[in-house]
């Protein structure tokens, strides 16, 4: 009788781990993917093209203001901005690829600031480095692609980092424009 009472308790333990298994498998599939790339609105910040960031904010109603420095536009994300985060200022090389990205506002609902954190570590996980605690803290998410993400809501002036380390670069074609030299030699 032991043996037939140890047998079905080794059966029953067999079950309750193939259950956890299973419900621990359902719960992984559950969780949304974390992404492996830096997306700013959406789009991937790898080599990212300013007119291609340019289009994809008009779409969202987004216009920029006049710009008197060569390389840099400046947005407003509209008064309520998106999780208090009012102005964006985008920064690019001179091949016309973002090389940083600066999204910030004076965010003073503690709510936004701890949302605006917690999206993020949805989003790409643990931070690479620094901390946040319920959403708040100075933190940054590295890519293996040469991009990071710094996030700074520890006070009411929040700001968030989009960095492209080597964006892209035009290169040359390699062919000689005859005309341009003979107009210079005449």
């Amino acid at each position: 009788m032991p043996t037939k009472v140890a047998s079905a308790l080794i059966i029953f333990i067999f079950g309750l781990s193939m259950g956890a298994a299973t419900l621990a498998k359902a719960e992984e599939s559950s969780a949304p993917a974390r992404s492996n790339i830096a997306e700013l609105f959406g789009l991937p910040l790898n080599d990212l093209s300013v007119s291609r960031l340019e289009m994809q904010l008009n779409s969202m109603g987004m216009h920029s203001y006049p710009s008197y420095k060569d390389g840099v536009v400046s947005y407003s994300l509209g008064p309520e901005g998106i999780l208090g985060v009012t102005s964006a200022t985008i920064y690019s090389n001179g091949s016309g690829y973002v090389r940083q990205a600066l999204l910030s506002g004076v965010v003073e609902s503690s709510e936004k600031r701890k949302a605006l954190g917690e999206l993020l570590a949805r989003k790409y996980g643990k931070p690479s480095e620094g901390f946040l605690n319920n959403g708040i803290g100075r933190s940054k998410w590295l890519f293996q692609d040469g991009t990071m993400i710094e996030l700074h809501n520890t006070t009411y002036d929040v700001s968030l980092m989009y960095v492209d380390e080597n964006p892209k670069l035009a290169t040359r074609s390699g062919q000689i424009d005859v005309e341009a030299l003979s107009r210079k030699n005449q």
